[in-house]
């Protein structure tokens, strides 16, 4: 009977622990010139916020999936041999409570530079993009405009 009990109790926890409504972060990486998945990759995230860090599961693919805890302040970092590393950041801060029924998912693929002697890539050390949640759509949404400067800025990065 007890060992019946500790079976039913481990089950129960281990349901309860898989529908815990987090942050679903997933994608693919590739070459921004090739468009070639990229398989020897790394993404991390580390939540600014508490100090908490997750490292993806990475397919032989490139595919990559990551569960982020709530209320963070997340930095999301891609790496891989050979290519400037590329960071985004993702708020889970200010999420009502009831916002969080069933969890958020983010499809985010991304692309990588390959380094180039001589080249700078600094631009990389911020975020190239920041996602934060929207009470008005009740979505996790990317800031366009802050996108759109980091781009002008690697463009002009590029034409160097």
């Amino acid at each position: 009977m007890r060992s019946a009990l500790l079976a039913f109790t481990i089950m129960l926890a281990t349901v309860s622990l898989a529908q815990t409504p987090d942050c679903l972060v997933f994608g693919v990486v590739k070459d921004i010139d090739t468009k070639d998945q990229l398989e020897s990759i790394g993404v991390h995230a580390l939540d600014l916020k508490w100090g908490r860090t997750v490292h993806a599961v990475v397919s032989d693919s490139g595919q990559y999936e990551m569960t982020l805890g709530r209320n963070g302040e997340w930095l999301l970092t891609y790496s891989a041999p050979g290519y400037a590393s590329k960071r985004v950041k993702i708020l889970l801060g200010g999420i009502p409570e009831e916002e969080w029924a069933g969890g958020f998912g983010m499809n985010i693929d991304s692309t990588m530079l390959a380094e180039k002697p001589g080249v700078g890539y600094s631009l990389f050390d911020e975020p190239f993009g920041i996602a934060r949640f929207n009470a008005d759509s009740s979505r996790l949404e990317w800031d366009l405009a802050y996108t759109e400067k980091m781009r002008a800025r690697q463009a002009k990065l590029l034409k160097r």
